[in-house]
């Protein structure tokens, strides 16, 4: 692919999940080979789902938010995953807060995405309470040729449930993820959500094109050093890729009507103020169903918040791939 056309030279092909995957009673949980994966597994304190094929390896932590640790493309020795200099610290009881617990990665958020706030007489943590809390999971699926797993938690603020059920087939360069909230009451529920996902170093390099799903010129990775910025964009269609010079990339493709915005933030290591310090060499590509907003009352007011009917579920999908060499390449 020729990397000078713009984003809008394409029609990013989306993989579609139109249903949950199905699921097998074949259990075998201690190949080494083709789909596998690996549980009962603690990490720095926090239990930890490794899912992995012969080219990919995933790697959660049910433990802490079902938080993206390792995005491990094998063949390159490439690691998506981006992670704060402090990294992942086991949990300590003085710091809980969103921020205080931040190791970079990729994080689910759900039911707000705002700071800490008081909505409806309920106290509402900053980024929502899913990030924080403690998912619990189950195998679905489990052969050579596929991999499923759910992890759900139970909200404790709104009657919701999240189920995200991820996928992982044989040879595949990365992973699918089929999700569902539902409302287990009989009130009208309004709530906002999405997903908080990173990229940096090592991965990022100066020069690394970013395709943004809107109608402009691809962003060019700057200079270490150089000024960062934020910005909210209601997307054209749900896809975005960064490509490396090298030729070492990474697309994500979701569901575009459930999560229409994407909030593109950049720290290169130009901004000297708290909470960085100047330290890190990361974008944010995060996709969200509101742009932001001082509490999810501001979503509600202006329409952009998400709502569910009494016991409704609403379902979205996700998709997460590797590009490198020939496969980088979109078709039109």
């Amino acid at each position: 692919m020729d990397n000078k056309k713009t984003a809008t030279s394409h029609q990013f092909r989306i993989s579609r999940l139109s249903k949950p995957p199905s699921y097998s009673k074949d259990m075998n949980n201690k190949r080494n080979y083709a789909c596998r994966i690996t549980t009962d597994l603690v990490y720095k304190g926090y239990d930890t789902v490794v899912m992995e094929n012969e080219v990919f390896r995933l790697t959660m932590l049910p433990g802490k938010g079902s938080d993206v640790i390792e995005l491990l493309h094998k063949p390159t020795d490439t690691d998506f995953c981006w992670m704060t200099q402090l990294g992942l610290r086991k949990r300590e009881a003085l710091f809980t807060a969103f921020q205080q617990q931040y190791e970079g990665g990729w994080q689910e958020i759900l039911p707000h995405l705002s700071g800490k706030h008081q909505f409806q007489g309920i106290s509402m943590e900053a980024y929502g309470e899913v990030s924080l809390t403690e998912w619990s999971y189950s195998i679905l699926k489990d052969t050579p040729e596929e991999i499923t797993v759910c992890f759900t938690n139970r909200l404790r603020t709104m009657p919701l449930v999240i189920e995200k059920m991820v996928t992982l087939v044989t040879g595949a360069p990365g992973f699918q993820i089929y999700e569902r909230v539902t409302n287990e009451s009989i009130a009208r529920i309004f709530a906002d959500w999405g997903h908080h996902i990173t990229f940096g170093t090592p991965f990022l390099t100066p020069g690394t094109s970013i395709e943004l799903p809107v109608n402009r010129p691809p962003f060019i990775v700057p200079e270490f050093g150089s000024p960062g910025g934020f910005e909210s964009l209601k997307v054209d269609h749900g896809a975005y890729r960064l490509m490396r010079p090298d030729g070492i990339g990474a697309q994500i493709s979701w569901d575009a009507e459930k999560w229409p915005h994407l909030w593109f933030w950049r720290d290169f290591g130009g901004d000297t103020s708290p909470p960085y310090y100047g330290r890190h060499f990361n974008v944010g590509l995060e996709m969200f169903t509101s742009p932001p907003a001082s509490g999810l009352q501001e979503s509600i007011d202006r329409g952009t918040a998400m709502k569910w009917e009494a016991h409704e579920t609403v379902s979205a999908h996700l998709q997460f791939t590797v590009l490198h060499e020939d496969l980088a390449r979109i078709d039109k």
